[in-house]
C-alpha cells in the first residue's frame, strides 16, 4: 500500500465459517464473488455432537497443550472425566471443548483431573473471549511466568525472583498458590 508499482503475491487464504455462505450468498447476504474467491476447496466438518468418538483425543490433547502453556507437569484426565466430556453438549463445538479443558487444567495442580473438576457451560462464570474468566487468565498467565522464571533459573527461587522483579517471600507465596515445586537453594 502506498507504493507506486504493483507487487504480484502468491498467497492461500483459508477462512472458517459455521454459515451456509452459498446459501448466504445466493440470498444476497454474502458477496457471490467472494465467495467464489474462497470456496475453491471446501471441507465440511461435522458438529463436534457428531463425532464424539473425536472428544477423549482431542481433550488430551488440549490438556497436554494448556499444561505446557501453564507450566503444570503431569497434567492427564482420569476416564470419567473423558467420559463426562463425551456424553456433554458442545453446541460451541471444538472451541467450547477446547476452553473447558484449558479451565480444568488452569485450576488443578497438575496429575490426574478428575470429573468433578468438569463444570457444564451453562453453570460456568461469564468467561472472556479465550473461555476462562478474567481472574482464571492472570492467574494462568502469572503462574505460567513464574513457572518459566524458575524453569530458566534452574529452580533458585531468588534468582527466579529477582527475575521477575519480586521479593523471595512474595515469590514463594505465589509458588504454594499455584502448588509449584522448585528445588531448594
Amino acid at each position: 500500500m502506498g507504493a507506486g508499482r504493483v507487487e504480484k503475491v502468491d498467497v492461500r487464504v483459508i477462512a472458517i465459517t459455521n454459515r451456509d455462505l452459498a446459501a448466504d450468498a445466493r440470498a444476497g447476504r454474502f458477496r457471490e464473488d467472494l465467495y467464489y474467491r474462497l470456496a475453491v476447496i471446501e471441507l465440511v466438518v461435522a458438529p463436534l455432537a457428531e463425532r464424539r468418538e473425536d472428544i477423549p483425543t482431542l481433550a488430551e490433547e488440549f490438556a497436554r497443550r494448556y499444561g505446557q502453556r501453564f507450566g503444570i507437569e503431569g497434567v492427564r484426565l482420569s476416564p470419567e472425566l473423558i467420559d463426562a466430556l463425551r456424553r456433554a453438549d458442545w453446541p460451541g463445538n471444538v472451541r467450547q471443548l477446547e476452553n473447558a479443558v484449558a479451565r480444568m487444567v488452569a485450576m488443578s495442580r497438575g496429575g490426574d483431573i478428575g470429573a468433578d473438576a468438569f463444570v457444564p457451560a451453562n453453570a460456568q462464570e461469564p468467561t472472556a473471549e479465550g473461555g476462562l474468566t478474567w481472574k482464571e487468565q492472570l492467574d494462568a498467565f502469572e503462574r505460567g511466568l513464574i513457572a518459566q522464571a524458575l524453569s530458566e533459573a534452574d529452580g533458585n527461587q531468588s534468582e527466579a525472583a529477582r527475575r521477575l522483579g519480586m521479593s523471595r517471600s512474595a515469590l514463594i507465596d505465589r509458588l504454594k498458590k499455584y502448588g509449584l515445586n522448585s528445588s531448594a537453594e
